[in-house]
Parts: structure tokens; sequence; C-alpha cells
């Protein structure tokens, strides 16, 4: 039996756990800047080559419209920060 995803409208300063294991998936980042707060995370962009690993205090700004994967290594804090469209 499928369970159906959770939805999660992120705002400007909103933190998130990831425990060692978990993944959350974010759909069209566009514009998304993330933070890790603490311990390490991993941030994967569907159709894309490159990807980030960040450690407290890093910062990516992601590019595109693209859905993400974050995954703790083992586990992180990161906040999401939302940048104006230019």
């Amino acid at each position: 039996m499928a369970s159906a995803p959770i939805r999660l409208y992120c705002i400007t300063g909103m933190s998130l756990a990831l425990s060692a294991r978990a993944a959350v998936r974010l759909r069209r980042a566009h514009g998304l800047r993330i933070l890790c707060e603490s311990g390490a995370v991993w941030i994967s962009q569907d159709r894309c080559r490159e990807d980030h690993v960040l450690g407290a205090g890093d910062a990516v700004q992601l590019r595109g419209n693209r859905d993400i994967v974050l995954s703790g290594l083992p586990d992180a804090r990161v906040a999401f920060i939302l940048e104006p469209p230019a």
C-alpha cells in the first residue's frame, strides 16, 4: 500500500532537521537558498550533474526550476531562504 506524499510549503527562515537515512524531495526549488545550520547535507538536483555537499555554515543558491533531494550525512539541520526573482 503506497502512502501519499507529505506536502510542505516553505517559508523563508523555515528550518528542517534531517536524521540519518532520511531524504526529503522538494519540487521546483527555483530561487531557494539552502543554509546548512549544523551537520552535513547532500543536495542533488534533478537532471543536473553537479551535487552539493554542505557543512555547517555553508549555503547554496539553487538555479533553475528543478526538483531537489536533501539528505543528511548522517544528519543535518537546514534553513530555507526564498530569494526574490531578479
